[in-house]
């Protein structure tokens, strides 16, 4: 599992990040809502589309892509996704790209039917993917985004760095307006990142959201950002949450 080969990289992120982050300029989200969800799902990617949300979930024996209904949480269709570990997910166009941590490849999903239809493959680890209109942006744990095209080849690597410092970890994603929101593993804040410098720019505040979860785990962390352009709502959840969160930002 991921925390055994990162334990030593985490406690000096968390040290380091402890003293940084009260510098850096932060917003504190604001709940507008509180959705059920899945405490069994442990949350590795999540995007919104048209009324749903769209959530990819991890482990080995347990991983799926799942359709959620926005309004209540409720799971609309469940896919098994049993011979990978899988991690972040993300639209394109029509396809919908499922990353997997270890097993270099990526199942593509006819979108919205979910219907399998290819896969992608790619060297070194998965975590987090989004996209905009022409590029996929994916994480890999390191401090490194991954611009890919359509065929997931590289175009650019962005080195991220906050404070001045490269920022480890990077997990799960989300682009929204030009910029990409990021979670970090173990951290309880959102990154706010320029994707044309790698430059953190911003700092969302989640403590109050984690404080509201399942009792503190080094699993159960915030992982889940997806955004709603019509209604410029995000929704908000981590691996094994009680709730997802709608908030304003």
């Amino acid at each position: 599992m991921k925390t055994q080969l990162v334990i030593f990289s985490l406690v000096f992120l968390g040290l380091s990040i402890s003293g940084r982050e009260r510098a850096m300029p932060h917003t504190i989200p604001v709940v507008v809502r509180t959705i059920t969800h899945d405490t069994g799902a442990f949350t590795q990617g999540l995007f919104y589309y048209k009324g749903l949300l769209y959530e990819s979930t991890g482990l080995y024996g347990q991983s799926s892509l799942r359709i959620l209904d926005a309004k209540d949480g409720s799971i609309r269709k469940t896919i098994p996704v049993p011979d990978i570990f899988a991690e972040g997910c993300a639209r394109m166009d029509s396809s919908l790209v499922q990353l997997s941590w270890r097993e270099q490849g990526a199942p593509v999903y006819r979108f919205p039917s979910l219907e399998l239809r290819s896969s992608l493959s790619y060297s070194g680890e998965g975590w987090g993917l989004t996209a905009d209109s022409a590029l996929f942006y994916m994480s890999n744990g390191s401090d490194t985004l991954y611009a890919r095209d359509k065929r997931f080849a590289i175009r650019k690597k962005i080195p991220v760095t906050f404070m001045g410092k490269p920022l480890q970890l990077l997990n799960e994603l989300e682009y929204v307006k030009g910029l990409i929101y990021a979670n970090v593993w173990y951290s309880d804040s959102i990154f706010v990142i320029q994707p044309r410098t790698g430059v953190v720019i911003r700092l969302i505040d989640c403590t109050s959201l984690v404080a509201q979860n399942a009792a503190p785990s080094n699993q159960n962390v915030l992982n889940g950002i997806a955004y709603n352009p019509e209604t410029r709502i995000f929704y908000i959840t981590g691996k094994r949450w009680r709730y997802i969160f709608e908030v304003k930002l």
